[in-house]
C-alpha cells in the first residue's frame, strides 16, 4: 500500500548468467513514471522519479504507483517474445510487494514496438488476467483527484461517487505529487483512466485486515520466493510455487479495446497501472508496487497443467430469503471461451441454486457450491444465517432540542459478526423525538426536553434492540465564545456556542477512567461539543504520554488527521500538541479537571512543533453587537508562544497589519491589525483570514443565546443532496422564505427564494470543504455547518 513527469534513462544491467549462454532480458528503461497521490508518495526511496529509476536497477528496490490510475512504463532491453518453448507459455514475471494476505493488483498492459522507433507510441493492449471477465470489474473507468490547501487528496469517479484519500499517522508528508519531485504534475486536480477491479476485502477488523489476490494476470498479487530463479516462472493454472512467485505473465492473455485476444509474436513495453480505490483502514489506501520484471527462460522440458476455473470472490453468508449471484469463469491457457459453468448446491435445503448462478438462501446451515466446466470442479462454501442481535452505534449521550443525529445500529449473526443489514427504527415518544428518512439513512430528530425509547428492527425478523434518549433543557447550558482551528484550516468559526454536561466516555481512547457526566461542566465538556459542531472525527485519551491526564490525540478533517500527545516532547516526533486557550490561559491537558464560566472564550488549535516557538494569532471582532447600518470592526493579532517545564508562555499580543481578511469581498488590516467591515444588514457574516474565522450574528446585539432549531438539514455530510425540513410544514407553509450557501471566504454560492418546506437542494456544483446554510423564515433566521464531499 503502499501531472506528468516524462523520464527516459537508459541503464544497462549486468547480471551473471545463472546458466551457460544465456542473458537475461529485463525492463532495465525507464520510460515513464506517473503516480496517483498515496500515502506513499514523495517519499524519497519509494514515491519519486528517483525512487522508479533505481527500481530499474535492481531486484531488490521498490516503488509505489500510488491509488487508482497510478501508472509505471518500462522497456525491455530486447524483445520480450511470445514463444512455444516459454514454461507453461509464461513469458515474462512482475515482481512486487505481495506478501500471504496482502494483494494490491495493477492491471498489465503490453505494447509491440512496431513502428521499430523504440517509443511507447503504438498500441497497448490490456491482459485480460482472472478478474477481468467478472460483471464488478469496471472498464473505462475514470478518476479525478483534487489538491486541497489542507494538503489532503479529494476524488470523484465518472460514476459521480466521491471520497478521499485517507492520511494516517505513520507517513506525514503530501500525498498529492509534489513540484518539487513532479515539476510537471498539475498541481490543481490531475485525472487518471484505467480498468477498476472489486473491492478485494475478505475479512477487516482493527488487527487483521486480509486483501485477496486475483489468480492470475495481474501485478503486485503473489509474492515472491526467495532463493529462486527469476526467470523460471510459476504455473498460473496451479495454487502450487513452481518457481519464483510473483506475477507470471503470457502476451497471449492480451487484448484489444474491443476486448478480443490478438495475435502478438511479442512485445517491447509493460505498462502497469494501479487498479483499485479502496481504503483498507489504518493501512492506508490501496496501491500497487512493483519491484522488478523479468523475462523467462525458454524451457521446453517444462510443463504442467493448462486450464483453471475461477470462482468470484463473494460474500460468504447470506441472509435467509436473500439471493446471491455466483460467478464463475473457464480459462483454457489462460484464456476465455466463454464455456459453460455449471453449479450445484450440494444441500438444497440450505439454498438453491439455479442455471444462471443465482443462489436461492432458503434455510439457516452451511452448504458447498460446486462449480464445474470441461473437467475442473471447484468449490465454495455458503452459510445462511439470520439475524441473532442488535447493538446501537449512535452517541446518545447529549442531546437538545433542535439536535439531529443520524441512526446507526449493528446487526450480528449467532457468530456475532457483522450483518450488513439497514435496521427499522420508532420512538416511542414522537413529541420529544421522532424519525425522519431520506434515502437509506435515517435521522433522530429531538423536538423538546423529555425521554423517548428508540427501537431499532430488522423487518421479518424478531430481533430488536431499545435505548432510552434522554432530552435535555436548554436552560442546563452555559454559553462561551469558541473556535476549532487547526494549523491550516479553520473547522469552527469564532461564534457562541452552548455547552451543557454529557457522557464523555465513548470519546476517550483507550479509557482508564470515568468522565460520565462530571460534576460541573468543564473544558472537556466544551472541546467535545466544539469537534462535534465542527463535524469531525475526534479522539481523547488519558494514557501515561501524559501522565495520566486527559489530552486530544487526534481529529480528522476531508482524511487528514492532526496528532497531539498532551505536551509530550521526547522523542521529538511526539512534540505536537491541541491546545485548549482559554480567555488568557493554554491548556495542553487535564482538560476535566478546567471549570468554564458562562461567557467564557475558547480557543482549540494545534501546534505541530512544540520545541519550537510558535505564533498564535487570535481575530476577534472589536464592537461585540452588529446591527443593520452598522460597521463591524475585526482585528487580528499575534503573540509568540513557547512551552517550558509543560507551561505555555506568551510573547504579548501585537496587532497584524496588510493581512487579507475575506467577507464577501477581499479587505486588508491596518497597521493596527484592524478593518472596517460593513455588514449590509446580511447576517450571519463570515469573517476569515487564514486559519482564523469569526461568524458575526446579528443575535449579538441583543442576546447572544442561540434560538432553538426550527429547522433540519440534512444528510450532513452531504454527498450531492441535501434536505432541508421544518418542523411544522403548515407553519411555513406560503410564507416568503430564503435559503443561502456561503463558503468559507463569505461568497455566497447558492441563493434561493420563495419556495414551501421540505426543500431538496442539489449541491453536485459544489466543491469538497465546509460551507454554512443560512436559512430565513418568518422572521427566523438559523445558520448550519455542513460538509461537501
Amino acid at each position: 500500500m503502499k501531472n506528468n513527469t516524462l523520464i527516459i534513462a537508459l541503464l544497462h544491467i549486468f547480471i551473471v548468467s545463472v546458466l551457460p549462454g544465456f542473458s537475461q532480458n529485463v525492463t532495465s528503461y525507464l520510460v515513464d513514471y506517473n503516480p496517483a497521490p498515496g500515502q506513499h508518495i514523495n517519499i524519497e526511496t519509494i514515491g519519486t522519479p528517483q525512487a522508479a529509476q533505481k527500481m530499474t536497477e535492481n531486484v531488490s528496490n521498490l516503488v509505489s504507483l500510488g491509488s487508482f490510475g497510478g501508472f509505471l512504463i518500462m522497456k525491455f532491453e530486447e524483445a520480450c517474445m511470445n514463444h512455444p518453448d516459454n514454461p507453461y507459455g509464461i513469458d515474462f514475471t512482475i515482481f512486487g510487494n505481495a506478501f500471504a494476505g496482502s494483494s494490491e493488483p495493477g492491471v498489465v498492459w503490453v505494447m509491440k514496438d512496431e513502428n521499430l522507433n523504440g517509443l511507447a507510441d503504438d498500441t497497448w493492449y490490456e491482459i485480460a488476467g482472472s478478474s477481468h471477465f467478472f460483471s464488478e470489474t469496471k472498464k473505462d473507468y475514470a478518476v479525478t483527484y483534487f489538491k486541497t490547501s489542507a494538503g489532503n487528496v479529494l476524488w470523484k469517479d465518472n460514476h459521480g461517487k466521491t471520497g478521499h484519500i485517507p492520511t494516517n499517522e505513520y507517513n506525514l508528508q503530501d500525498y498529492y505529487p509534489i513540484p518539487e519531485n513532479f515539476p510537471s504534475y498539475p498541481q490543481d486536480s490531475v485525472t487518471f483512466y484505467g480498468t477498476l477491479l472489486e473491492s478485494n476485502f475478505v475479512t477487516t477488523s482493527s488487527q487483521e485486515l486480509k486483501l485477496a489476490a486475483p489468480l492470475f494476470g495481474y501485478a503486485d498479487c503473489h509474492p515472491q520466493v526467495h532463493g529462486a530463479d527469476l526467470f523460471l516462472p510459476d504455473n498460473p493454472y496451479t495454487y502450487e510455487k513452481e518457481g519464483a512467485g510473483g506475477n507470471p505473465i503470457d502476451i497471449s492473455w492480451a487484448t484489444d479495446s474491443l476486448g478480443n485476444y490478438v495475435d502478438l509474436d511479442s512485445i517491447h513495453f509493460v505498462k502497469i497501472v494501479s487498479a483499485s480505490l479502496m481504503d483498507a483502514g489504518w493501512l492506508g489506501e490501496i496501491s500497487t508496487d512493483v519491484t522488478w520484471v523479468q523475462a523467462v527462460q525458454r524451457r521446453p522440458d517444462i510443463s504442467g497443467k493448462e486450464n483453471l476455473l475461477v470462482v468470484k470472490p463473494h460474500q460468504q453468508k447470506v441472509l435467509k430469503g436473500d439471493s446471491l449471484k455466483m460467478e464463475a469463469v473457464y480459462f483454457n491457457r489462460g484464456k476465455n471461451f466463454n464455456s459453460l459453468v455449471s453449479f450445484q448446491s450440494l444441500n438444497e435445503k440450505v439454498a438453491s441454486i439455479d442455471a444462471s448462478g443465482m443462489l436461492i438462501a432458503i434455510s439457516e446451515g452451511e452448504t458447498q457450491v460446486q462449480f464445474s466446466a470441461d473437467e475442473e470442479v471447484q468449490f465454495s462454501s455458503v452459510k445462511v444465517v439470520s439475524p441473532e442481535s442488535m447493538q446501537w452505534l449512535t452517541d446518545f449521550s447529549v442531546v437538545y432540542p433542535g439536535d439531529t443525529l443520524e441512526l446507526t445500529a449493528k446487526i450480528l449473526d449467532i457468530e456475532q459478526e457483522v450483518l450488513h443489514l439497514l435496521p427499522v427504527f420508532s420512538s416511542s415518544v414522537p413529541s420529544a423525538g421522532k424519525i425522519i428518512y431520506t434515502g437509506n439513512k435515517a435521522f433522530f430528530v429531538a423536538v423538546q426536553p423529555g425521554e423517548t425509547v428508540l427501537t431499532a428492527a430488522v423487518e421479518g425478523f424478531e430481533v430488536n434492540e431499545q435505548v432510552n434518549v434522554k432530552i435535555q433543557s436548554p436552560a442546563d447550558k452555559i454559553k462561551l465564545l469558541l473556535s476549532v482551528k487547526t494549523s491550516y484550516e479553520n473547522l469552527l468559526p469564532l461564534q457562541w456556542v452552548e455547552v451543557g454536561q454529557a457522557d464523555l466516555n465513548s470519546m476517550v481512547e483507550n479509557r482508564q477512567k470515568e468522565y460520565s457526566y462530571l460534576e460541573k461542566i468543564t473544558l472537556f465538556d466544551a472541546l467535545a461539543t466544539g469537534l462535534q459542531k465542527a463535524n469531525v472525527p475526534y479522539k481523547f485519551r488519558n494514557d501515561e504520554t501524559a501522565g495520566g491526564k486527559l489530552y486530544l490525540y487526534k481529529v480528522e478533517f476531508d482524511g487528514l488527521f492532526s496528532y497531539g500527545w498532551g505536551g509530550k516532547t521526547n522523542p521529538a516526533s511526539y512534540a505536537r500538541a491541541w491546545i485548549a486557550r482559554l480567555n488568557n490561559t493554554q491548556y495542553l491537558n487535564d482538560f476535566d479537571k478546567i471549570l468554564l464560566s458562562d461567557g467564557d472564550t475558547l480557543v482549540l488549535y494545534h501546534v505541530p512543533n512544540l520545541l519550537s516557538t510558535w505564533d498564535y494569532t487570535r481575530f476577534l471582532s472589536v464592537n461585540n453587537s452588529a446591527g443593520t447600518a452598522d460597521v463591524i470592526e475585526v482585528v487580528l493579532e499575534k503573540t509568540s508562544c513557547t512551552l517550558e517545564n509543560g507551561e505555555i508562555s506568551e510573547s504579548g499580543f501585537m496587532p497584524v497589519g496588510s493581512a487579507v481578511v475575506y467577507s464577501g469581498s477581499t479587505y486588508y488590516t491596518d497597521e493596527q491589525g484592524k478593518v472596517q467591515i460593513e455588514s449590509g444588514g446580511d447576517f450571519p457574516l463570515l469573517v476569515y483570514s487564514g486559519n482564523n474565522a469569526i461568524l458575526v450574528q446579528e443575535e449579538w446585539v441583543t442576546d447572544v443565546a442561540i434560538p432553538d432549531h426550527k429547522f433540519h438539514t440534512y444528510p450532513n455530510p452531504v454527498n450531492d443532496f441535501i434536505f432541508i425540513n421544518s418542523k411544522s410544514h403548515e407553519k411555513y407553509k406560503d410564507t416568503k422564505s430564503r435559503i443561502r450557501i456561503i463558503n468559507l471566504t463569505g461568497t455566497v454560492v447558492l441563493d434561493k427564494n420563495n419556495f414551501n418546506f421540505p426543500v431538496n437542494l442539489n449541491l453536485n456544483f459544489l466543491t469538497p470543504g465546509i460551507y454554512h446554510v443560512i436559512i430565513e423564515k418568518n422572521q427566523q433566521l438559523e445558520i448550519h455547518k455542513i460538509i461537501k464531499r
